[in-house]
């Protein structure tokens, strides 16, 4: 019984080595660390530039562009600690009572989204036309190959080979000729 257990076990840890070892699964998980170091890159563009130009025309920024639910209810008054303020369209809010609809971070994932599907459609873009002309260049080469000669018959072959033994006739008279 603890044999058959063994070799069970024994038989799903080659399956898994074999799995792990695939190269789809290291491609995943390569793709997947360069996917969140991509993501901290496109992040820096919409934080580091994108949103400053934004700010322009919307001077608190897209975290300011809310809808506050219950505006009366949570309004911030004196006795409010200053730790809980929120100031919303130059409103101050008590944190705890206010509820809003933070319409700024979903603009904020539109534009990330926009940005990281327009670098994929370039990078995609580029990769295809690189694919392509390595395609085209490789059958460029194959169209460029050296014809080969046709094999001489053996009629041709015995002919060159009289040629050939009369030529080394006649130099050879002509050497003993010279001397």
């Amino acid at each position: 019984m603890a044999n058959k257990k063994k070799e069970k076990i024994s038989s799903l840890w080659k399956e898994f080595k074999a799995f792990i070892s695939r190269g789809n699964v290291i491609d995943m998980a390569i793709g997947v660390v360069i996917g969140s170091a991509f993501t901290a890159i496109i992040n820096s563009i919409v934080n580091g530039i994108f949103m400053p130009i934004i700010s322009l025309a919307v001077p608190s920024g897209l975290d300011g562009i809310v809808t506050v639910l219950n505006s009366a209810e949570a309004i911030a008054t004196s006795s409010t600690d200053p730790s809980n303020i929120v100031n919303y369209w130059g409103i101050n809010y008590d944190k705890t009572l206010v509820n809003v609809i933070n319409w700024g971070s979903f603009i904020d994932a539109i534009i990330n989204f926009l940005i990281i599907a327009l670098i994929l459609f370039i990078i995609l873009k580029v990769f295809a036309a690189l694919n392509n002309k390595r395609k085209s260049l490789l059958a460029k080469k194959e169209e460029i190959k050296p014809v080969e000669e046709p094999k001489p018959s053996e009629d041709i072959l015995l002919l060159r080979e009289i040629r050939d033994s009369l030529k080394k006739e006649d130099t050879n008279k002509i050497s003993e000729n010279n001397k």
